[in-house]
């Protein structure tokens, strides 16, 4: 039998192309693409609407997030349930949206302004504008 280059270049060429291809695809990282990139990080600012410390949720009315998204209410997961303890809904706050995937949690937050304590329980005070009705002679 003779050799026949023309008829064994091309299965050289086949079979080289299929090893490269295996080989390759057995170098693909195992982790997921998302789990690969650093999360990305956004500053919040906005007003605890409620807390849900059972289920490690905040509900925010946050401004605009430059470069995520427009100013809304929305329900943020808090992977840390002591960033919680200090806020009190009505609490004007800063803190780090932390994106990575699908997966999106606050970090770093805190109040920046509580919710006005100048409100008095006295009757009197509530209403010094008013006229006193106490005669004074």
């Amino acid at each position: 039998m003779k050799f026949k280059p023309r008829k064994f270049f091309p299965w050289v060429i086949l079979l080289a192309g299929i090893s490269i291809s295996a080989g390759l695809a057995g170098c693909k990282s195992s982790q997921p693409a998302e789990e690969q990139s650093a999360p990305s990080r956004f500053a919040l600012t906005g007003r605890v609407v409620s807390i849900d410390k059972a289920k490690q949720r905040i509900d925010v009315d946050a401004g605009d997030i430059p470069g995520f998204m427009s100013a809304m209410e929305m329900i943020y997961s808090v992977k840390n349930p002591n960033l919680l303890d200090p806020l009190s809904p009505e609490d004007q706050i800063k803190a780090d949206v932390v994106v990575t995937g699908d997966d999106i949690w606050l970090e770093n937050i805190v109040v920046v302004k509580k919710p006005d304590q100048a409100k008095s329980t006295d009757p009197k005070a509530a209403h010094s504008d008013s006229p006193s009705t106490d005669k004074q002679k």
